[in-house]
């Protein structure tokens, strides 16, 4: 059996301290701002020395902008973040200083106003204060585009807080030290939250209790370890060695935290978000698909099919150059998909019944539910003719830009219906062939190469995060059984080809342990299950109450496995009010695509967490307005379906519950109990599957009113019962 992170918790002592990490006391910077109130606190040639973190010395620059069209004053303010700042940064900046945040105040801005924290880390690395997200001066943004997420904000009159920090891109320190290895990014996300903490009565506006962090890809990642890992003591040494906010070390040599650093919510999109198991998730979900791709093409090692075509390597491998034959990724592959199903197997989830355990076995089934959900809720959303567009025009970030229309569209059957003006399409969920699918995108965008994530010292180095691991003195090593266990580098003082050992017996060395906390703090998933390795409550953390999470159905960055562990690691989370996970309609590899849906779930988020706070506050001595009760009413024509049995058997059916409440409120839905046969979307689409035999089936299905400013919350449970005859 191939050695598991579920299986190296037994080997890993009970108080494992957090992994060590040197240092050094200097600096690099940005492009020094138009200053209006006090000065940069260091000087521009010299080291920044102690950093005093106090947010009523920061720099501060007037900009003007337009948002539709309209100008907008936003005043940017900018400080050094931690007391002990590096200079270890790729790209450097004039001030010395890369740990370093701006913190843009539109005029709208008020004390209550959520605080989005925008990372950047793509591919962890693009980290630097440089690069960070900016409002520009003089630009004019949209609140309106579904793609502007800086308009929205600063139409809405929130707070955007970006940053610099240590990232795998780094440069070594000046003692030739690597010290931006995992925990580095996470420690100093941790300590902008803390200093934001810190200041929370000198900030000139913005909440700290309603700090979102957000981004996308090795950011999405980024942004569910911060969500999921807040307060937990795993941090805390590295925390102190930098000198975050609100960490003390005391003379038996723990440590203990007087600031927060958990957070109200997290907008990710396609998180690579477990590193330790991205290439097991990855083989899992397209072993078999790799294998047929491979069959079906007659000279597929020239990437050239039987009539002079180019297609894409099944392998991930010819077109990308890699040193890697068809028998070793083929190996890797099968061992590396074998390997996951045994991690999913030990994680003790369960599905949405809150009963049956999700395993190796039923992981294809709950992944193709989802993916079924979303078809059904576009074809609602945006209609099946839009959708059949889709299918049939040029696959989104397609490898080959050249071609026309996708390949292989059969995944996915549209109906049409009548002709001329009344012609119409349908499409049928119930139609989804998985397996087609997944040919359907490999086909289109070249798969990453079997061992993709981590793979230096296998001769085949891409694309990779290795070097986001390891000692000091190291500047990478492999980090996954497979990569440990065919290392060739014989000068990374890593791999079974220099320590002698296998993967299974280097974990259970000291170092070994080391490598698998690094590994912990790099990931949300042992935070979500309760599963760190020492196990203890201040190990844990605190998860986000809120969480918004998307992943592209067009996505081959990484595996729709990986993301469905992460949605059933949210909803197995009691302490998570709102895990709004979904597959995207064809959406590739990005983020930021749904800027109108994502900050008006986030508007009613706040709202609901207002209100709750307002309930819990004392009441005041003037008996204040007390909101009205809200009702909800269903009609019994949307309790009661009937439908014929012969009818099924050609195709699902799907209707939408309607409601009526006061005031507008949003209003979700959520299946309770009952058949799980019938499937009901948050949004209220109930699905009845194609091929339901002959019978009576009910479900309970819990409505929510979110609370608005005259109305309360309101929640209703109702039976739905469906007859098929």
């Amino acid at each position: 059996m191939v050695f598991s992170f579920y299986f190296l918790y037994n080997f890993v002592l009970k108080r494992a301290k957090a992994l060590a990490i040197l240092m050094v006391c200097a600096i690099t910077g940005t492009l020094a701002p138009t200053v209006l109130a006090a000065g940069p606190k260091t000087s521009d040639t010299a080291p920044a020395g102690t950093q005093d973190l106090d947010f009523s010395t920061a720099s501060s620059t007037a900009l003007t902008v337009k948002v539709d069209g309209k100008p907008k004053k936003v005043t940017m303010y900018e400080d050094c973040y931690v007391k002990h700042p590096t200079n270890v940064a790729t790209v450097q900046n004039e001030d010395r200083i890369d740990q370093k945040l701006s913190i843009y105040v539109p005029e709208n801005a008020t004390s209550s106003s959520p605080i989005l924290l925008y990372v950047n880390n793509a591919g962890w690395m693009s980290d630097a204060y440089a690069a960070r997200t900016q409002v520009v001066n003089g630009k004019n943004y949209f609140s309106t585009s579904n793609t502007d997420k800086i308009g929205k904000a600063l139409k809405k009159g929130y707070v955007i807080v970006s940053y610099g920090c240590r990232s795998r891109a780094d440069k070594t320190d000046p003692a030739g030290k690597h010290i931006s290895h995992s925990p580095a990014t996470m420690t100093d996300t941790k300590a902008v939250i803390r200093y934001l903490r810190a200041n929370a009565s000198r900030l000139k506006a913005g909440n700290p209790e309603r700090i979102v962090v957000t981004g996308t890809s090795g950011g999405g990642a980024l942004s569910t370890i911060i969500a999921a890992s807040g307060n937990s003591s795993d941090y805390f040494q590295s925390l102190y060695e930098i000198g975050a906010a609100g960490i003390t070390k005391h003379s038996n040599g723990t440590y203990t935290s007087s600031i927060r650093d958990d957070v109200f919510a997290t907008i990710a999109y396609c998180p690579i978000n477990d590193l330790r198991e991205a290439d097991a998730a990855y083989e899992w979900t397209y072993q078999n698909t790799r294998n047929a791709l491979y069959a079906d093409k007659e000279l597929a090692d020239t990437g050239v099919d039987g009539k002079g075509n180019l297609f894409q390597d099944p392998l991930g491998m010819k077109l990308n150059g890699y040193n890697f034959t068809q028998q070793e990724a083929q190996a890797a592959s099968k061992a590396l998909a074998l390997q996951y199903g045994q991690y999913v197997n030990h994680l003790g989830l369960k599905l949405d019944d809150g009963k049956t355990p999700l395993t190796s076995e039923n992981l294809k089934d709950a992944v193709i539910s989802l993916l079924k959900d979303e078809i059904g809720e576009s074809a609602d959303e945006i209609g099946s003719a839009q959708m059949q567009a889709d299918v049939t025009g040029k696959f989104p970030a397609a490898s080959d830009a050249s071609v026309p229309a996708a390949r292989n569209q059969d995944w996915i059957t549209f109906r049409s219906e009548g002709s001329g003006p009344r012609a119409s399409v349908t499409v049928d969920p119930a139609s989804f062939n998985y397996d087609r699918y997944l040919y359907y995108i490999a086909s289109n965008k070249t798969l990453k190469v079997p061992m993709a994530f981590s793979n230096v010292g296998m001769g085949i180095a891409g694309q990779n995060e290795d070097n986001l691991f390891g000692t000091d003195d190291q500047a990478y090593t492999p980090y996954e059984f497979y990569s440990w266990n065919n290392d060739k580098d014989s000068k990374n003082s890593a791999g079974k080809d220099e320590t002698g050992k296998t993967w299974d017996e280097y974990m259970k060395t000291k170092e070994g342990k080391a490598l698998a906390l690094q590994l912990e703090m790099a990931s949300p998933i042992p935070y979500l299950t309760n599963q760190t390795i020492s196990g203890s409550k201040d190990s844990l953390g605190d998860s986000a109450p809120y969480w918004y999470v998307r992943h592209g159905m067009a996505d081959r960055d990484t595996s729709f496995a990986l993301q469905t562990v992460l949605r059933y690691a949210m909803t197995n989370d009691s302490s998570i009010k709102d895990a709004n996970f979904e597959f995207a309609w064809l959406k590739p590899h990005s983020g930021d695509y749904d800027v109108q849906e994502a900050y008006s779930w986030l508007e009613d988020a706040v709202k609901t967490a207002d209100a709750e706070d307002t309930a819990k506050k004392p009441s005041a001595p003037k008996p204040s307005k007390k909101k009205k009760t809200q009702t909800i009413r269903v009609s019994s024509k949307y309790l009661k379906k009937t439908y014929k049995a012969r009818a099924l058997k050609k195709s699902s059916k799907r209707f939408k519950l309607k409601v009526s409440v006061k005031g507008k409120a949003p209003v979700t839905y959520t299946w309770k109990s009952g058949s799980k046969k019938i499937s009901v979307s948050r949004k209220g689409t109930v699905r009845i599957p194609k091929g339901l035999k002959k019978g009576t089936y009910k479900i309970k299905i819990k409505i929510r009113a979110a609370a608005t400013k005259t109305y309360q919350a309101k929640t209703l449970t109702k039976t739905l019962t469906i007859r098929i005859r």
